[in-house]
């Protein structure tokens, strides 16, 4: 009778467990697929894991979806990553932090400028930037002094930037992916020459692999120690005989054509739960560019790498912005852990010319310790930039948004406002 009593009480309390979990905690992700919108068929292509000649017959099509991106998607996952949104903002507020906690900036793509990289960055965004703890993002591109910079139209695939690029980052408050699909642009020596190059900036970076056993970064701040692990889903050659020397996660590109592989990955975070890494935050090149939403498979290896104890994925290669979600994975049958996914944070500085692509942003999150040492993040807050490009006597400049639109009120008309809104909306 008393264990009969015992085993209803328990089932009660798993019951109403149950019930608390937040909305996804285990969603079928193939449902919110159904019901595709349709869409221009040059909306679909992706050229991401094809050959350069695949890529090249279709660079109408290419251009087209750069100059239209994908902003449709089923009704399911739109209202799914309402919902997200939502929960999201009960995440607790940075207004009532302290001094202990730790200031985040998280941002997109860094990618080649054309000219005036020494000055690009306007003080209001530096500023924004310095007052965090630290800075991340991811280089999308070759830094090899050794090598000509091209100043008025690089290569279809390649890049190369002046080291000016990294002035904006300050020493020992910087960590940079290097895996990407521009990461073997101008050969494996180039990406070392970079990595040098970081180096000798004392800024912190992960991407490519190294003879040491272990295969994140550690960075320690205000005595939290987090790990950091950057991979991509390839190179832009896909018979290039290094790209094996990057962090590589199998099956995101092409589409559908072959199972995940996201062992190295997972062992990565196996390393630093062995280690006693307090905070884990990994950095994912996949997607698709120029397409508002993320595709099953990327979520998929969302919550597998979740499942194996990320705290923090950032997504980059789409060069616009994509939705964030909240991923809870059960540690037993009254936890959960959380994990912050931000699918793609688009493009941070860049030449590209659309406005989809100039439109940049600045995640920033804090982290906390409470009594018992568990580490738990801030609700993430985005502060908008844009890339100014170079227009008579103006050099290309990277400006908050809000001073773009003061500043420059013919280009900020109306119909501008109106595409960066629905932008910003698949995020806010």
């Amino acid at each position: 009778m008393l264990k009969s009593f015992f085993t209803s009480i328990m089932f009660i309390l798993l019951f109403c467990f149950l019930l608390s979990k937040p909305y996804g905690f285990a969603q079928n992700i193939d449902s919110l697929f159904n019901n595709k919108p349709k869409t221009k068929k040059f909306q679909t292509l992706s050229v991401e894991g094809h050959s350069f000649l695949y890529g090249l017959l279709r660079s109408d099509a290419y251009l087209r979806k750069f100059n239209n991106p994908v902003l449709a998607a089923p009704v399911a996952l739109k209202d799914y990553f309402n919902q997200q949104k939502i929960q999201i903002n009960q995440l607790l507020k940075p207004a009532i932090l302290d001094s202990a906690a730790i200031k985040l900036a998280f941002v997109g793509d860094i990618m080649w400028l054309r000219n005036n990289w020494g000055n690009f960055i306007d003080s209001a965004v530096y500023a924004k930037l310095s007052n965090c703890d630290l800075v991340f993002g991811n280089l999308e591109t070759i830094i090899d002094t050794t090598k000509k910079v091209n100043c008025f139209w690089p290569d279809y695939r390649t890049y190369n930037s002046d080291k000016q690029l990294l002035n904006f980052l300050q020493p020992h408050k910087a960590v940079l992916s290097v895996a990407n699909n521009h990461s073997l642009d101008k050969g494996l020596t180039s990406l070392q020459n970079t990595i040098v190059l970081l180096q000798s900036k004392g800024i912190y970076h992960n991407g490519l692999k190294t003879s040491a056993q272990t295969l994140y970064t550690l960075v320690s701040v205000k005595g939290i120690k987090i790990g950091f692990y950057a991979c991509t889903w390839g190179v832009n050659n896909p018979k290039d005989k290094f790209k094996e020397e990057l962090n590589l996660i199998k099956g995101i590109a092409p589409f559908n054509r072959q199972p995940l592989a996201n062992q190295e990955a997972e062992k990565a975070l196996k390393q630093m739960a062995d280690d006693g890494i307090d905070f884990k935050i990994i950095y994912v090149h996949w997607g698709y560019e120029y397409e508002f939403y993320p595709r099953q498979n990327t979520m998929k290896l969302a919550r597998n790498l979740a499942q194996a104890g990320a705290d923090i994925i950032i997504g980059a290669h789409p060069h616009v912005f994509q939705p964030a979600e909240l991923i809870y994975t059960a540690k037993d049958s009254f936890n959960y852990h959380t994990t912050l996914v931000n699918y793609s944070l688009g493009n941070f500085c860049t030449s590209m010319y659309s406005t989809e692509t100039r439109l940049g942003l600045i995640e920033n999150i804090s982290l906390i310790k409470d009594k018992n040492g568990k580490i738990s993040f801030t609700c993430p807050t985005y502060t908008y930039v844009y890339n100014a490009p170079h227009l008579g006597n103006r050099k290309r400049k990277l400006l908050l948004l809000d001073d773009f639109i003061k500043l420059y009120p013919k280009e900020a008309n109306k119909k501008f406002k109106l595409k960066v809104s629905k932008v910003i909306s698949v995020l806010e």
